[in-house]
């Protein structure tokens, strides 16, 4: 398999705490070279203080990056319904030794990137609001030579959350989806039609809290808040939508991709924030279509590579003490 280099952009948040958690237990595929922080599930100085705190949890020792604190256009908007006061349900980890770094995000990753060696690129995963890479594409449009690829958990071939046709991430910010869209970079998007699918249920959410496995135990108090206090109670399970980028570039055989243009309604009308999706693949060029939508996944894969990866980085972390 090989090892790529990555940039998590994120805003934790529930299904962001396990994504970081995913990427710890995988460190034969990913390289985490940094974690950035934007303002979404809750507010820059609390989804920031998350990060700081997770990736010490997890053992990771990478910077933690703050950035953008709220949308480029619009009011910022957060989701502590969804997520808690804290962002991470009724979770409470230790207080991190670690500070943030002091640079703001954006321009962090402009110099991480523009200071790598010649030929060598860099995978971005954005969890949360394009924000920050919209203004990385738009402030430093020559670093898009360093960029891979980016996969981004967010938007919505059919349907929505926030609203009937809008994602919350897209939603959030539209405009900065829109100038990621068009920036010319390879995209894969995991958005609803994939990531409702990737989902934990109450059971197994309920053997994870009642685990003696530290990484597995808080995993599943936080995604054991996020189940019964939203109306993921109504589904009885829980949707982990930002592992799915990750768990994309490990498993790519348990999702089905479909080829298309992406566009965003930036619009103030209802359709705000909807994911335009462009599948007419016999009106456009084939370098026209550079973006894959991830439009279905194998749930029961989804929950045996997750659930084995955080108890497997849970007695690792054991064995290290």
């Amino acid at each position: 398999m090989e090892k790529r280099k990555i940039i998590l952009d994120c805003d934790p948040g529930v299904d962001d705490a396990l994504a970081l958690a995913y990427a710890a237990a995988c460190p034969d595929a990913f390289e985490l070279l940094a974690v950035t922080t934007v303002g979404g599930n809750q507010t820059i100085e609390k989804v920031t203080r998350n990060a700081l705190d997770l990736v010490e949890f997890y053992g990771l020792e990478v910077p933690v990056v703050k950035g953008m604190a709220g949308a480029i256009v619009r009011e910022p908007l957060y989701a502590p319904e969804t997520h808690g006061e804290s962002g991470l349900g009724s979770c409470v980890l230790p207080t991190a030794s670690h500070s943030v770094e002091e640079e703001n995000a954006v321009l962090y990753m402009h110099k991480l990137l523009m200071g790598l060696p010649e030929g060598e690129k860099i995978t971005l995963i954005p969890t949360g609001p394009l924000t920050n890479i919209a203004m990385l594409l738009k402030l430093f449009p020559e670093v898009k030579e360093k960029i891979r690829e980016i996969l981004f958990m967010g938007g919505a071939a059919c349907g929505g959350n926030v609203t009937p046709c809008a994602e919350f991430n897209i939603y959030v910010d539209p405009e900065a989806a829109k100038i990621v869209f068009h920036a010319g970079i390879p995209l894969v998007m995991c958005g609803l039609d994939a990531t409702l699918k990737c989902c934990l249920t109450r059971s197994q959410v309920l053997k994870m809290c009642q685990s003696g496995n530290k990484v597995a135990k808080a995993c599943g108090d936080m995604v054991g808040f996020y189940l019964e206090n939203t109306a993921n109670k109504y589904r009885g399970v829980a949707s982990i939508h930002d592992v799915v980028p990750l768990m994309y570039l490990i498993h790519p055989e348990i999702f089905t991709p479909k080829r298309m243009i992406l566009d965003v309604d930036c619009s103030e009308g209802v359709s705000r924030g909807t994911t335009i999706c462009d599948f007419r693949w016999w009106k456009h060029e084939e370098e026209e279509m550079t973006a894959l939508v991830l439009m279905d996944a194998d749930s029961s894969k989804f929950q045996e590579y997750l659930i084995t990866a955080l108890y497997e980085l849970g007695e690792t972390l054991k064995g290290g003490e």
